[in-house]
């Protein structure tokens, strides 16, 4: 399959380090406004050629494929432009942060399934997945319990650009929610503050803790924070009426030294890059899989969706402080 992507910065070199080691994959070009990383870029990976406008790069009649990994408020433009050049589509997180886009996109292509996948990389995640094919062992499910803590705040400006805590960060964590519980969404609570950036004042929250309640009974509590001393936190528990299923955090190593000055384990993964990657290189060998085959992608413009619903009524839920009901 022949692969073209937009957006050349911290997750598209993700992505392309990833589609470059799976067999039958050819990446023929690549796109960004920044002439000097694209040189650097095809350079590193053998990339035959690049264009600094997207047009050109979905309108190439030898890409079949196409990776959107440009910031978020570009994506819906990104998208809808494959779309029309009947290229398949990737498209990371979020799809759009406007629900009514997203909505456009579900009802210009009933076929869409087929057409475009999203970007939620921790579905692919093999402790996460091992939870999901495993929860009819603890019963009814009742509650779930999701930490996500990043190492560091991001800078400002990217706070500005991708849309706040809700719709940048927590996001993983509303689909891991969706994906793992398997019913609507009904409910959300949020509340926050900021409590490691001053900047953050005004703009967004860097500390927040988040109840949802599911149409089938199960309450879901994610806690995030834009800060964690200790490293890259990413851990889930999913507890039922029989037992517990419980998925912990990916560390360096998993030895740990025991002496007379006490215990030494160590550190957790660095950041998303590291703690990811396998889930990366699974979600991109599922779409490859899935468009050789003609069969639906796994995550759809509707998860999509929903996630971003939720996101949405966080902020409301925050800024009201008070429990938002979900309408569909």
């Amino acid at each position: 399959m022949k692969i073209g992507l937009i957006g050349l910065g911290r997750i598209g070199q993700v992505h392309l380090k990833s589609l470059s080691t799976i067999e039958d994959v050819d990446i023929v070009c690549v796109s960004d406004i920044d002439q000097t990383v694209c040189q650097k870029i095809i350079k590193k990976f053998n990339i035959p050629k690049y264009t600094l406008t997207y047009e050109d790069l979905v309108s190439d009649p030898e890409v079949e494929a196409v990776w959107v990994c440009s910031p978020s408020n570009l994506h819906f433009i990104h998208v809808t432009a494959c779309l029309k050049n009947n290229k398949l589509v990737f498209c990371e997180k979020p799809l759009e942060i406007d629900v009514e886009k997203i909505k456009q996109i579900i009802d210009q292509y009933p076929d869409i399934h087929k057409k475009l996948m999203v970007g939620f990389n921790r579905r692919f995640d093999p402790n996460f997945s091992f939870v999901k094919m495993n929860v009819l062992k603890i019963g009814k499910p009742t509650i779930l319990k999701i930490t996500s803590r990043d190492p560091q705040p991001p800078p400002i400006d990217y706070i500005k650009s991708s849309g706040g805590i809700f719709m940048d960060m927590t996001i993983h964590d509303f689909d891991m929610a969706s994906f793992m519980v398997g019913a609507k969404p009904i409910s959300i609570y949020a509340t926050g503050s900021v409590n490691y950036n001053t900047e953050f004042k005004g703009i967004d929250i860097d500390t927040a803790l988040i109840t949802i309640k599911f149409e089938n009974g199960v309450v879901c509590n994610i806690d995030n924070s834009r800060k964690c001393a200790y490293g890259y936190d990413q851990r889930l528990e999913f507890l039922g009426d029989q037992g517990m299923l419980s998925a912990e955090n990916e560390k360096v190593h998993h030895v740990s030294i025991f002496n007379s000055s006490g215990l030494k384990s160590a550190l957790y993964k660095d950041f998303f890059i590291d703690r990811y990657i396998q889930a990366y290189s699974i979600e991109n060998q599922k779409f490859i899989q899935c468009a050789k085959n003609n069969i639906e992608f796994p995550v759809t413009a509707e998860d999509a969706l929903i996630a971003l619903k939720l996101a949405q009524a966080a902020k409301l839920s925050l800024d009201q402080n008070k429990v938002i009901n979900l309408n569909y």
